[in-house]
């Protein structure tokens, strides 16, 4: 019965995320309520708020189950990677991949950075990102370093600029196909980061 009624309680929290998914895109995440999320997720606004103490909560809840696993595969990659510029090159492509071709993760991305304004109540959830930003930032940049002890980083490139270009790259592409709407704009992204990490292992 324990066992039943744990399982139960994950499924409720699993369907209220889906459902703030589908509100915050829709609608923005400052003009939606939880009352709202609740009725989408078809249970009690009681049940909303035994998962989630507010809306910034939730959505951090949202945001994690998208980012945490590719935050901690390149945590790994940064640890052990023997050829590191190719697999920081293969985890970036993959990432604008996911997003071309997963609904919800391009759902999230978008509610992340075009549907989350900058009000107090969202205060936690733009730490959240800026934290989260700052770890692939930290976490890239290890991989460069990497790079650059095995003698495999062009000397024109140091490992953070290296990190800050690969994310400003990343950032941008991600950003401008959201707001276009075109698949195409991560194909053609992916293109971009082929030539720009080509550009890191040219000796000047």
């Amino acid at each position: 019965m324990a066992r039943r009624t744990k399982d139960d309680a994950e499924k409720t929290r699993k369907a209220i995320i889906d459902a703030a998914e589908q509100v915050f895109f829709a609608q923005g995440v400052s003009r939606s309520s939880l009352e709202q999320v609740a009725r989408a997720a078809k249970v009690t606004r009681g049940a909303v708020y035994w998962h989630f103490k507010n809306k910034a909560e939730l959505c951090d809840a949202m945001l994690k189950r998208i980012f945490l696993p590719q935050e901690d595969m390149l945590e790994k990659l940064a640890a052990e990677s023997e050829s590191p510029l190719e697999d920081l090159r293969s985890a970036s492509i993959h990432a604008l991949e996911m997003i071309a071709r997963d609904k919800r993760r391009r759902r999230v991305v978008t509610i992340l950075y075009l549907r989350c304004e900058y009000m107090e109540e969202m205060l936690g959830i733009i730490r959240r990102r800026n934290a989260s930003k700052a770890r692939m930032l930290s976490l890239s940049e290890k991989l460069f370093a990497r790079a650059k002890a095995l003698g495999r980083l062009s000397p024109c490139w140091d490992p953070r600029r290296a990190s800050q270009a690969l994310q400003a790259m990343m950032i941008g592409i991600v950003v401008n196909g959201l707001e276009i709407g075109k698949k195409s704009v991560f194909t053609n992204g992916a293109s971009c980061i082929e030539v720009f990490f080509n550009s890191l292992q040219v000796r000047c």
